[in-house]
């Protein structure tokens, strides 16, 4: 399942054992409550159709864990049953809905779709994007209009005086550690990880932000 280094670290932190190419085969209940599952490792073989190499099971290299809880993470997909031969929208392969990218419009006029309908599974960014150009697209739509996307730069509506950065050797080169809950205070509980920065880091960071010369500095004085 995807994640981020920062995500994978955190859960080594906090003692999650990841079992990689690993594939569970069979679960096992003791009075009927769930006790241990059984499950092989596998091994990358050849490449299919799609690029990606197939994994095969390992022969010989069963084994049993002693668990208390199992949750499937099998993907997901949109679920697509309510379209019929009639409606005849576009699909992909992986089973979502075929749109033009520029303008979220479906080979049916009138009919637009984003989101993970879309895109399949994805960020709620990507989803807000979605919407956005859906909507301008179904406003052009209802008017009349073309659905040709017209790109303007965006002007600022306040002017914002430049701001005092410091200089090269009052500042930071790195980004600085975002502070986080210790890990025997966060493990079984919902209590938010990261805490914050300081308003002394904050300051530090924005400064470096607005220095993207920077690391070209750095690289220079290497």
């Amino acid at each position: 399942m995807p994640a981020i280094n920062e995500e994978i670290e955190a859960a080594i932190e906090e003692g999650v054992k990841m079992e990689f190419l690993t594939l569970p085969i069979e679960a096992f209940s003791d009075n009927g409550t769930l006790s241990r599952i059984k499950c092989t490792r596998m091994v990358l073989g050849e490449f299919d159709k799609s690029g990606r190499r197939r994994p095969t099971p390992l022969e010989g290299s069963e084994f049993e864990m002693d668990v208390d809880t199992l949750i499937p993470a099998i993907g997901q997909e949109p679920d697509l049953n309510f379209l019929d031969e009639k409606t005849n929208l576009k699909t992909s392969k992986w089973n979502t809905l075929e749109v033009d990218p520029e303008t979220m419009a479906t080979n049916i006029p009138g009919i637009f779709a984003g989101g993970d309908a879309v895109t399949g599974p994805a960020t709620v960014l990507e989803a807000m994007q979605a919407g956005k150009i859906a909507a301008e697209s179904i406003d052009r739509y209802i008017q009349g209009k073309s659905l040709t996307r017209i790109y303007n730069r965006t002007e600022p509506r306040l002017e914002v005086p430049a701001v005092d950065v410091v200089s090269d050797e009052e500042i930071e080169f790195l980004r600085p550690q975002m502070p986080k809950l210790p890990v025997e205070q966060r493990i079984k509980n919902f209590k938010e990880v990261e805490l914050g920065f300081s308003l002394e880091d904050a300051v530090r960071e924005a400064q470096r932000c607005f220095r993207c010369d920077l690391e070209n500095i750095r690289k220079r004085g290497e």
